[in-house]
């Protein structure tokens, strides 16, 4: 369903990009993804470097490494939330690898992280990718 009023709207940030907090102490995989997780995003402006990484083997993540929010655009999206062009951003955003990631285990994280956004009442998501 279309969002009938951003202004009022909460958006998640989910990536298939690997971004995780720096050394990836949950130990997200680099490809063949089991798993994803959840980070927050409380108080933070902006994803800084040497505090969030991508640990995605399928691409060169040297550009996501300097900056974050090449990947995950906080800073862009706090912005937006400023300005009054989204309502807020989830306090949380989503993340796990698409590299080689088979398609039933794809289907099983996207129904979890589809599943926790729809509790926390989210009405948008914006979904960045490698």
């Amino acid at each position: 369903l279309p969002i009938k009023d951003l202004s009022h709207a909460t958006i998640a940030l989910v990536t298939e990009g690997g971004l995780v907090p720096q050394g990836n102490p949950d130990r997200i995989e680099g490809r063949w993804a089991t798993k994803y997780n959840k980070y927050s995003l409380e108080g933070l402006t902006r994803l800084s470097k040497g505090e969030f990484e991508s640990v995605h083997r399928g691409v060169d993540t040297t550009f996501i490494n300097e900056d974050p929010n090449r990947l995950l655009p906080v800073d862009v999206i706090r912005d937006m939330e400023r300005e009054g062009i989204i309502g807020r951003l989830h306090p949380y955003f989503f993340t796990t690898t698409g590299c080689a990631t088979f398609v039933d285990m794809c289907r099983k994280i996207g129904a979890g992280i589809a599943r926790e956004l729809k509790n926390a009442g989210v009405e948008g998501v914006i979904l960045t990718a490698t």
